[in-house]
């Protein structure tokens, strides 16, 4: 992918020659500058929809437990704690990936406008990382425990009383999955993706 000194050298070795009017030029580098953009939010935007899809299937799963064993006070209130504990992070997840969706560069498409544009979403991006890392130090622990009392007090006779060795050990194993796959994903959706906005806002500096 073309770095911004690549275009700015190009466009000097074709003035030396051709001499393209200066509009192309300014055409020829908002398209680069938003491809790049594009291309980065990409893999935040995956983030957005996989992640909205597990959050309805978890609502749906909580709200068919409350409905079928809801008779049992103690299921009923783990149930409705399970959606509570998501709500937040639903709500933030909305809210913040519509804001980055409907981002759009300024009118007249300028330089300055265009730094604005990607420090905009950079800023949006590591806004909701920074909610999401923190807000997973209580969800992960509260999910993972949510869930296995629920497994087990439905499907396993006897409960968390009489299992506590496999409801303690099937505890572990969902949190640890849980922290590798959330880990892995970071790197993917969000800390390359800042890295590499942080890094194109940089260029952009140095180009002006």
């Amino acid at each position: 992918m073309k770095t911004f000194e690549d275009i700015k050298n190009l466009w000097n070795e074709n003035r030396e020659t051709v001499s393209p009017p200066k509009s192309y030029d300014q055409k020829h580098l908002e398209k680069i500058v938003k491809s790049r953009t594009k291309t980065h939010m990409n893999k935040a935007m995956h983030y957005f929809w996989a992640a909205l899809f597990l959050q309805i299937l978890v609502y749906a799963l909580l709200s068919h437990v409350i409905l079928r064993y809801g008779g049992d006070s103690q299921t009923l209130l783990i149930g409705i704690a399970g959606i509570l504990v998501f709500l937040p992070f639903t709500i933030v997840l909305m809210k913040k990936f519509k804001q980055m969706a409907i981002v759009r560069p300024a009118e007249g498409n300028t330089a300055a406008s265009l730094y604005e544009y990607i420090d905009r979403q950079h800023l949006l991006l590591k806004s909701f990382y920074t909610f999401k890392k923190r807000y997973e130090l209580l969800l992960v622990p509260l999910s993972s425990a949510i869930g296995v009392f629920l497994t087990f007090k439905l499907f396993v006779p006897g409960g968390i009383t009489e299992n506590p060795t496999g409801a303690a050990i099937t505890f572990v194993i969902t949190l640890i999955s849980m922290t590798w796959s959330i880990r892995s994903e970071n790197k993917k959706s969000f800390e390359k993706p800042l890295h590499e906005l942080a890094q194109l806002l940089q260029e952009f500096k140095s180009d002006n």
